[in-house]
């Protein structure tokens, strides 16, 4: 096999090494070309970035290969050179790519042989009809530059010396560049995905005695996937050969290019104040994890570097790039009073997206510098996460004091880019510096942050006029302009404690759509800070307010049932971390109500939260008499108009009587769900003095919230909104003359029949009946917490009692039975005679009956045979023993 395996070889080079050594159409001819355009063009030599222009070599009747790609990466083990070579087969079927190799030869003589990458390593055959591109490095020691390297491509040739046959040469044209001519667009993978890539700018920043280097990428995303950080690494090389590692810039924090889109990424880099800034490249490389090896990706040609200049003339726009979108910010306005010998100023600061996509603005920050050299902070949180619609504009609001004996019509407002990472630089040939030295190369590193100026905008000198915020109001903030309604001021009941409760209507008054900050309240009251009980509670669950539409929200807080206070302020803010903005603030002297208008009997309300729409009336009200405090029991039906499965409000609620008391209801509602148009039935109780009037007996009924969000199941409620007044009609229950029908909602019991046998001389009497037992499901409904008490009253008026759970002891449905036996000692000698079955309702210990009936006792003569044993119980379904008192 292996003699014939060699003479394949043999006969297969046999048929193109004369040819290609002799000048056919390959390297050869391509040089004869490339001397005479030399000769043409000695003059003027114009650089070229691509490969194309040299013929494919032919390595065999059917397949071809074609030089392109070629890189050099700096490295501190010596420069590493990669070159794609593409292979292609016209064949029928593929070939043994092991019958084939290819050697670098540099400008000194070495020649080294081309080692495929990690990536390309498993590639040894190509495929039949099929073209494939292999990329090869190799270490090419300290050369930097690609012009006078050779790469040739051998065969094995077991007759030739060492056995190589060498087929045909690259020779990489002297005029060739490395990198992408200045404004040239280069095509290239990036993470596996085709991609179109342009160096667009290069600029020069000096801050606080160093010096920074800024370049722009652009990145138009060929492929069908989005492009996120491949982790390649970027370097700027200077003209001399230093190279500095080059870092993702704030600006540019999101590297995300959707299909099809074009984005411009920024990078920075610390440079030597000395450096050479002209003819400066922007490299891309990779790390081979096979190789441990950094494996070149691009290089591009820098354009000619500028300065920054941070100075923003007073009434000017600067216009800034973030992540390709431009944002354009100005200092539209600034005032300034006199406060304890500072100069107070307020600042307003807009920036609008003029770009197309949305662009979260760095955390910038913020100073105030005199003419005379002295920095105030300004501390602000409005650059927090802080993200811009295209077209989207916003006002920031900013304050600063600084003291008077300074010049105050110099001021600038500085505003710096936020800390970046941790940077290193790497500089080969030796130094730091652009000029090359012996070849040498050493790596050093600084560990500074990025911090550079964005602007300086010229603060206008101007005092300001006082503004008061009153009921009505038109106010104009980092958000929009909007109109302010303080719609109410009450002060309700919450316990032994009271809430104030103010509703504030806020109307969007500009032309465009505005979207509302996440908004605290806080409530004063004279001197008193109620921040630490306040909340707000917002209606609807969207913050957007179209042009004209409005939003209404309430702030609640605790205050002590004593105290008395004449002036009330409202303030909604912003908060971040432990800094706050405030959004607007209200003042008023305006009296308090402490009362609401109740609806008429049998009339309802609405609840019109998101999602919890609702209509609530009252059900039925009962009174439970007792010796010194009556029970009020308020059944109320919540009906859902919600059109899906919600969970709707959780109810509180006060009882309030005509005379103003007030009493805390304890509340019963269901945990579960309620379905579209499904109907909830919520429980309201209380015990009251039996002296207090029930005529004119109002229930207030609000929706429970804590921490601003209403309550779900299980969810302590800390204060309570959009309260209504239901006229309640409370009725003591009338008992039913008999037992034939009694309702304890939802069960109406229906009892038949009854019997009471006892055998003569015996001291049990066997009580049975016979019942039907249904229950009304229209109501979705909490705990039962009622207990059904049967009162038996025996002959002689003595009584017994039995607690009977309805659904258990009293099974729902029709035909049902039920037996106990009562014991007395009396009953050794009845004759005859009634018995009386009372039931009742008890709940939380008071009492209410529901109906009685009398029934006859059957006296049975005991058998000759039976022994009397002085005791008989009575079987059957619930068969139970009742003890008598």
């Amino acid at each position: 096999m292996l003699k014939r395996r060699k003479a394949f070889v043999l006969l297969l080079l046999s048929t193109f090494a004369a040819s290609q050594l002799a000048g056919s159409a390959g390297t050869t001819a391509f040089a004869a070309s490339a001397s005479t355009t030399t000769a043409k063009t000695a003059a003027t030599v114009t650089e070229v970035s691509s490969l194309t222009g040299l013929s494919a070599i032919k390595l065999g009747t059917t397949l071809s290969v074609k030089l392109g790609n070629v890189g050099i990466q700096s490295q501190t083990g010596g420069n590493i050179l990669t070159y794609t070579l593409t292979y292609t087969n016209n064949a029928s079927s593929s070939v043994n790519m092991v019958n084939y190799f290819s050697k670098i030869v540099t400008a000194g003589g070495s020649i080294i042989k081309g080692i495929p990458v990690s990536a390309d390593s498993a590639v040894k055959k190509i495929a039949a009809k099929q073209s494939t591109s292999i990329t090869y490095y190799a270490n090419i020691g300290t050369a930097a530059s690609a012009k006078g390297l050779k790469i040739n491509m051998y065969g094995w040739n077991f007759s030739a010396a060492n056995y190589e046959q060498r087929i045909g040469t690259f020779t990489i044209p002297s005029n060739y560049s490395l990198s992408s001519l200045t404004g040239e667009t280069r095509k290239v993978e990036l993470g596996s995905i085709p991609v179109n890539t342009k160096a667009e700018s290069a600029q020069i920043y000096k801050y606080n005695g160093k010096v920074y280097a800024k370049v722009g990428l652009s990145i138009t995303n060929l492929g069908t996937k989005v492009l996120t950080d491949p982790g390649y690494s970027l370097y700027l090389k200077s003209s001399g050969g230093s190279t500095f590692t080059l870092t993702l810039d704030d600006s540019s924090s999101e590297y995300k290019v959707q299909p099809q889109e074009k984005k411009t990424l920024y990078y920075m880099t610390e440079i030597p104040s000395y450096m050479n800034v002209t003819k400066m490249t922007l490299q891309i490389a990779k790390l081979d994890e096979g190789l441990k090896l950094y494996l070149p990706v691009s290089s591009y040609s820098l354009p000619a570097a500028g300065t920054a200049d941070f100075t923003v003339a007073a009434g000017y726009t600067k216009k800034i790039s973030i992540d390709s979108n431009i944002v354009d910010m100005k200092l539209a306005d600034a005032s300034v009073h006199a406060d304890n010998g500072n100069a107070v100023w307020s600042y307003q600061l807009t920036l609008k997206n003029a770009g197309t996509k949305a662009v979260t603005l760095p955390a910038y920050e913020l100073a105030v510098k005199s003419a005379e050299g002295y920095t105030f902070p300004v501390t602000t949180t409005a650059f927090s996460s802080l993200t811009l619609k295209p077209l989207e504009e916003k006002l920031i609001e900013l304050t600063a004091s600084v003291p008077l004996e300074l010049a105050q019509d110099t001021l600038e407002l500085q505003m710096v880019a936020p800390a970046g990472s941790s940077t290193s630089s790497t500089s080969s040939n030796g130094s730091n510096s652009s000029n090359g030295s012996n070849g040498s190369s050493e790596t050093s590193t600084s560990s500074s942050k990025v911090i550079l100026p964005v602007a300086y905008f010229k603060i206008p000198y101007s005092l300001a006029g006082n503004t008061h915020i009153t009921t009505e109001n038109s106010i104009t903030n980092s958000y929009g302009t909007f109109g302010v309604t303080l719609n109410s001021l009450q002060r309700l009941p919450w316990g032994s404690e009271d809430i104030v409760q103010a509703k504030v209507t806020i109307s969007n008054h500009s032309s465009k759509t505005i979207t509302l900050p996440a908004l605290t309240g806080v409530l004063k009251v004279d001197q008193t800070d109620l921040s630490s009980s306040s909340q707000l509670y917002t209606e609807s669950t969207s913050t957007v307010l179209a042009p004209g539409a409005s939003t209404q929200v309430s702030v609640l807080a605790h205050v002590p049932y004593t105290l008395d206070f004449s002036l009330a302020q409202i303030i909604l803010q912003e908060t971040s971390g432990t800094s706050t903005t405030q959004f607007l603030s209200l003042g008023t002297t305006d009296g308090l109500s402490s009362g609401i208008t109740p609806l008429a009997v049998g009339e309802s309300f609405k609840i019109t939260s998101t999602g919890k729409k609702a209509s609530v009336k009252e059900r039925s009200t009962l009174v439970y008499s007792g010796t010194s405090n009556n029970l009020i029991y308020s059944e109320v039906e919540m009906n859902s108009e919600e059109t899906r499965q919600t969970d709707l409000s959780r109810l509180y609620g006060q009882f309030k009587t005509a005379d103003g008391q007030y009493f805390e209801a304890t509340a019963i509602q269901s945990e579960s769900s309620t379905s579209p148009a499904g109907k909830t039935l919520v429980t309201f109780w209380a015990n009251i003095p039996a002296a207090v009037d029930t005529n004119g007996l109002q229930l207030y009924v609000s929706q429970e919230i804590a921490d601003g969000k209403l309550t779900s199941a299980g969810t302590a409620a800390t204060a309570y909104v959009n309260t209504s007044a239901l006229t309640l009609a409370p009725v003591v229950p009338t008992p039913a003359g008999n037992l034939t029908s009694v309702s304890l909602y939802p069960y109406t019991l229906a009892i038949s029949n009854s019997t009471g046998t006892i055998t003569s001389g015996t001291t049990s009497l066997a009580l049975a009946f016979n019942y039907n037992l249904s229950r009304d499901t229209t109501y979705q409904m909490g705990a039962f917490d009622h207990k059904l008490i049967l009162h038996i009253t025996d002959p002689y008026g003595q009584y017994f009692e039995k607690t009977l759970s309805l659904g258990t002891d009293l099974a729902v449905g029709t035909y049902g039975s039920y037996t106990t036996t009562i014991t007395n000692s009396l009953f050794k000698n009845l004759s005859g005679g009634t018995y009386k079955l009372t039931l009742y309702d008890e709940f939380q210990g008071q009492r209410t009956e529901l109906g009685g009936q009398v029934y006859s006792v059957d006296v049975v003569t005991k058998a000759a045979s039976t022994t009397d044993t002085g005791t008989t119980a009575a079987a059957g379904n619930g068969s139970t023993e009742a003890s008598g008192s």
